[in-house]
């Protein structure tokens, strides 16, 4: 309970993942320039989006796609008139909302600004805000960022946030409304199930070679094989280098006594507390005798320090830490509420510290000092070992690398001299799509965008250095190259056979399954019909059920209920015909008031999303957006 946690989460996360994934990051000022008439794709009233800001927008989506899905990102599936239109949106919404809060003359001040930034993990070291490490995080972005830039794009969350989070929150729901709307969401339904197999109908059909090489003939794109090359290529990694690299016990010892300060132990404090809960408002008479209560408590512990996890756990109210005897663990500056910190920090030697008061309480502190330790060469020989190697690797891995770079260029139809001089072996790989070559660069497609670039495929010259990870780099030369091509009929005849034989059959699949439902509808008896229903399965309005389709689930709670069983039927993909018997209905359970509350939040938050929704389109729509579709195609 004393973790700290930022007052504003959500912006925070925001930001974390502006950094994590790498962009490219423009000001507000960016994205409305003035290009001239005619040349914007997007107006906002008086406000304009240049090809030049979109073009860098779709970028930073495209490269955060790219940075979330590795190897399987393929530029194809954003370079979409959906995809474009999605993005342009996205930036229409961000600046009207901006707009808005300037209009509006919102501020944020300047500490709100920097204790957002001191609050993030990743610009801290041993707990603490860290200028330095905040700089280099920024600057190994991809597209570095400075302070400023960052600190703009933070104090831009914190703008939007009150128009975005005040409609969101401004919807209640009824206790009526949510009663009603659990009733529904929880009931549930027995339905049994009785199938069709498309594969028992197969032997029923007969595929001729006309109607084969006629799907052949009208299909063509189906039976492309995709382009390929044959290449060899040359890597040079940080890791192949360090398994490479030995040292001597002499090497070992000598780097112990030099960097002796590297392996010392600093001081660390771990802490057990015992709290008497009251609240921060409390009247001065609760303070007092919750104060009183620490205070002999305080008591028994001097008495009997041995037994202070016997008494945590029958008087400390603090339900995170009370079975474990009061520990908290390590002391790290920033994670407990300052008063707290402060007690354990201050404290000269090992003991109990308190009544320490803070906003949840008083806390008696038991305070165990570890101090300042230097341990001995054997104890932490592995650990030398290890950054002696690391160090060389580094090493050996900057010098390699910038020979790399330039005999790549040097001799650019053979990896003949690089290979000798840096001893780094050549490697072959054949017939492998873009894809595969990208993997060869632990999925960068910076490497495959370079083997099947018209220049390499025409010169077969060795490609620009690549680096990827934090210490590998490649090149790779194509030595063959396939180009996509229709695959022969004599090579896809049996698959085509297989094709048209299952659609057929499952023509028939359901074709039959429509005839018994209607059978079924009309009063037949199951067996008399060759069906037989599975054993019924209880199924949820809310929870995904195997061998329910998200459709069909949807379908079967809009059957009608007043006469059962009833039917429904639907085809679950090509492979077969079900029918759906719904047997039963039954009804939700009883809420208990944490459940009522539950249905309550979750009526509230979708009625905040549909005001911010709506409000969102009242501002576009008084802002008068034009969007220029013909440049917005254009853009490439």
């Amino acid at each position: 309970m004393f973790n700290f946690i930022g007052r504003n989460r959500r912006v925070a996360q925001i930001v974390m993942v502006i950094i994590i994934i790498p962009f490219v990051f423009f000001g507000v000022d960016y994205y409305f320039r003035d290009v001239g008439a005619g040349g914007d794709i997007a107006k906002i009233g008086d406000l304009r989006i240049s090809p030049q800001a979109f073009e860098a927008k779709l970028r930073e989506r495209q490269e955060q796609a790219r940075q979330q899905m590795g190897e399987r990102y393929d530029p194809a599936t954003f370079n979409t008139p959906e995809e474009r239109f999605s993005v342009l949106n996205q930036m229409i919404t961000e600046n009207l909302l901006l707009k808005k809060a300037n209009d509006d003359y919102f501020r944020v001040s300047d500490q709100k600004v920097v204790d957002a930034i001191n609050g993030i993990s990743a610009f801290q070291e041993d707990g603490k805000f860290s200028p330095d490490l905040y700089r280099r995080v920024l600057l190994q972005q991809s597209s570095p960022m400075t302070p400023a830039m960052f600190e703009h794009m933070v104090r831009t969350e914190y703008l939007k946030a009150p128009l975005t989070e005040a409609v969101q929150t401004s919807e209640f729901s009824a206790a009526s409304t949510a009663a009603r709307y659990y009733a529904l969401a929880g009931e549930k339904r027995e339905v049994a199930m009785a199938s069709l197999e498309t594969a028992d109908f197969v032997k029923q059909v007969k595929i001729s070679d006309d109607e084969i090489e006629a799907y052949y003939t009208q299909n063509p794109q189906a039976f492309q094989s995709p382009e390929t090359v044959s290449v060899e290529y040359v890597k040079l990694s940080k890791a192949a280098l360090l398994a490479k690299i030995a040292v001597t016990e002499a090497q070992l010892h000598e780097a112990y006594e030099r960097d002796k300060k590297r392996y010392e132990q600093p001081e660390t404090r771990d802490a057990a507390h015992i709290l008497i809960a009251v609240a921060k408002n409390a009247t001065d008479a609760k303070k007092a005798e919750a104060r009183k209560k620490a205070e002999d408590i305080l008591s028994k512990v001097k008495a009997a320090p041995d037994k202070f996890a016997a008494l945590a756990k029958e008087f400390s109210q603090d339900p995170g830490s009370a079975a474990q005897g009061g520990e908290l663990g390590k002391v790290v500056a920033g994670s407990f509420v300052k008063p707290f910190e402060k007690a354990v920090f201050d404290a000269k030697e090992n003991g109990i510290v308190g009544p320490v008061e803070t906003d949840f309480g008083y806390h008696i502190i038991k305070v165990t000092i570890h101090p300042t330790r230097q341990p001995p060469f054997d104890e932490v020989k592995s650990k030398v070992e290890d950054d002696l190697k690391q160090n060389g690797a580094s090493t050996a891995y900057a010098e390699k690398a910038a020979d790399f770079m330039n005999l790549v260029h040097a001799q650019t139809d053979s990896f003949e001299d690089l290979s000798k001089k840096l001893e780094i072996p050549i490697s072959k790989a054949e017939f492998l799509t873009r894809a595969q070559v990208a993997q060869l660069a632990d999925g960068n497609q910076k490497l495959a965008e370079a083997v099947f670039s018209p220049d390499s495929l025409r010169d077969r010259q060795n490609t620009d250095a690549i680096e990827f990870g934090s210490d590998t780099i490649i090149s790779a030369r194509v030595i063959d190259y396939k180009p996509m091509a229709v695959r022969p009929l004599s090579d896809v005849k049996a698959q085509i056979r297989i094709l048209l034989g299952n659609r057929k059959a499952f023509e028939l699949v359901r074709a039959a399954g429509e005839e018994k439902l209607a059978q079924l509808r009309q009063g037949k008896n199951a067996k008399d019909i060759g069906l037989t229903f599975s054993k019924p399965v209880v199924i949820g309005r809310q929870q995904q059920q195997p061998g329910f389709t998200a459709d069909v689930q949807t379908e079967v709670f809009r059957l009608e209920s007043g006469k059962l069983p009833t039917y429904l039927g639907a085809a679950v993909g090509q492979s077969r015909y079900t029918v759906y018997r719904v047997e039963k209905i039954l009804p939700p359970e009883t809420p208990s008031d944490a459940q009522k509350q539950a249905t309550a939040r979750t009526l509230s938050e979708m009625k905040g999303r549909e005001a911010l929704n709506a409000y969102l389109q009242n501002l576009r729509e008084s802002a008068k957006v034009e969007i220029n579709q013909a440049k917005l195609d254009a853009v490439k």
